[in-house]
């Protein structure tokens, strides 16, 4: 009687848990917290989706060197967060009403080696070119 009460518990316990995990849904780009209400902004996250994000950083304007900016706690957790944000860059999110590009180098929007466009109001994982491997952002 004792092992019947058991297998009963543990095969509602399953069950629960099923649904627990069925309704659990992953991040989307209409749904990135971090980004959503901040019209004319980019974020990069130091995570790919896969990786859940973590980190964040805001981008308002061209920056030619991420040399000196580094990506702060945000919606996603803080793995990643105080890194420098040049050549650790693995996701992108635009609330900007124009295209965004990353560039592999610095200084110039050059595309000879390696750039990866981000349409306006997309999400993107960066490129396996482009991932951690970045090291400028310009608007338009």
């Amino acid at each position: 009687m004792r092992i019947r009460k058991f297998l009963a518990a543990a095969a509602m316990a399953g069950t629960v848990l099923t649904a627990g995990v069925a309704t659990t849904g992953t991040a989307s780009a209409s749904s990135l917290a971090d980004c959503s209400g901040h019209s004319e902004t980019v974020c990069l996250y130091y995570n790919s989706s896969s990786s859940g994000h973590g980190a964040v950083f805001f981008q308002t304007s061209d920056i030619s060197n991420y040399s000196g900016y580094y990506f702060s706690g945000g919606a996603y957790g803080s793995n990643g967060a105080g890194v420098s944000v040049k050549n650790h860059a693995a996701a992108v999110d635009s609330y900007y009403a124009g295209s965004f590009t990353v560039y592999y180098g610095s200084g110039d929007r050059n595309c000879s080696y390696a750039c990866q466009t981000v349409p306006d109001y997309a999400y993107r994982d960066l490129n396996a070119q482009m991932k951690n491997n970045n090291a400028a952002g310009f608007f338009g």
